[in-house]
């Protein structure tokens, strides 16, 4: 059974990820996006007929929904799953907010080195 201790820190994550996103996605490509409260994906490479294409963005809506979507489920971990290991709900949020960059940086590298980005 859920308990809401768990659907609470796995809401306040996934509300963390939801809102840095596109500023993670912008320090780790330097792609031209910016804050969603500025001008968001406007100045996404991704826009620029030539050149090197932020890997997230490439790839369209099915990218964002795997990134996004990876991002969410190693985020349900120490949300959902932790609690059977006996961690307190505070270290649970932690590394529930934690894996937000920590999944962003290995699907950042992964895309990156398989798109040529840095190349």
């Amino acid at each position: 059974m859920v308990n809401r201790t768990s659907v609470a820190i796995f809401l306040v994550s996934a509300v963390v990820t939801s809102v840095f996103f596109i500023n993670f996605c912008a320090t780790v490509f330097q792609c031209g996006c910016q804050s969603l409260w500025g001008e968001a994906d406007r100045y996404c490479n991704i826009h620029a007929r030539h050149g090197k294409h932020c890997p997230w963005c490439v790839f369209g809506y099915a990218g964002y929904a795997f990134v996004y979507g990876s991002m969410l489920v190693c985020q349900a971990i120490p949300a959902f799953w932790a609690v059977r290991w006996g961690w307190s709900w505070p270290v649970r949020l932690a590394a529930s907010v934690a894996a937000f960059p920590a999944s962003g940086l290995v699907l950042a590298y992964a895309l990156g080195t398989y798109t040529g980005y840095w190349d």
